[in-house]
């Protein structure tokens, strides 16, 4: 079975071994093929499909079929079909042989485990999760689309991985939480969710006063770049910390909602 992905560069695998498609290596084909992953099973109207890979560079029906015949050619032996009807294009594949497809539905099952306070569960969920991913979401792909769509996917994966520094607090790893959050100071400088779940972290481990220090730099940063100050849950963070709040517990129910 051919597995899909988008969550890195854009590629197709067999196995241990990845799919040389041939003709089908430039930018384009892999946006063609981006484009119908997104959504595999469900038409893509050719208009879409078009604007997506060529934005307004509109070429002639040759130069499309050329593509979409370079990818049937690369997909047939193995039983993949691009089939054109009702005036679109349909990859008809599961899913699940798309990483995307599989990091959401692993994101949704986490999600719903949280809810049942099933947080080892959980925490499973989004390590596999995360795990679907090798880089910068369509890494290499140009266009406007493909922007567009690699923000929308950043931010999910800025999500999931928000998600599994929290379920180490909550499971009371505060040190492996403060590692992973640690990683991301660069990436993430003036967002709040993740300072504050790092002071929460740095306070697990009984580092109250780098917790402190953290939220000063934080404010530095906040000015810096965006000239405001920090926002409430931020402060009621540190407030909390100040306080030497016992609800702080990584595994209290109070902490958990602040968390949330």
């Amino acid at each position: 079975m051919l597995d899909f992905r988008l969550l890195g560069p854009v590629e197709v695998w067999t196995g241990d071994r990845r799919l040389a498609l041939a003709g089908a290596a430039s930018g384009k084909v892999r946006c063609v093929l981006a484009v119908l992953l997104r959504t595999p099973g469900a038409i893509v109207p050719t208009d879409a499909l078009i604007e997506r890979v060529w934005n307004e560079r509109q070429p002639g029906p040759a130069v499309r079929y050329k593509y979409i015949g370079w990818l049937r050619s690369a997909l047939a032996p193995y039983d993949v079909v691009i089939a054109h009807r009702d005036g679109g294009y349909v990859l008809e594949v599961d899913d699940q042989q798309v990483d995307l497809h599989r990091f959401r539905s692993l994101i949704f099952q986490a999600r719903q485990a949280e809810r049942t306070g099933a947080i080892g569960e959980m925490s499973r969920l989004v390590d596999e999760a995360l795990r679907q991913w090798r880089g910068p979401a369509l890494c290499g792909l140009p266009g406007a689309w493909a922007d567009l769509f690699r923000s929308q996917l950043e931010r999910e994966h800025r999500a999931a991985r928000v998600l599994q520094a929290r379920c180490a607090i909550d499971l009371g790893l505060c040190g492996q939480a403060i590692d992973r959050l640690d990683e991301w100071e660069t990436e993430y400088p003036v967002d709040e969710e993740v300072i504050g779940l790092r002071m929460i972290a740095l306070y697990g481990c009984g580092q109250h006063a780098e917790a402190l220090t953290s939220y000063e730099r934080a404010c530095r940063r906040l000015l810096d770049f965006l000239g405001t100050a920090p926002g409430h849950s931020l402060r009621a963070i540190h407030q909390r910390i100040l306080d030497r709040d016992p609800g702080l517990d990584a595994r209290s129910p109070a902490n958990q909602e602040q968390l949330r």
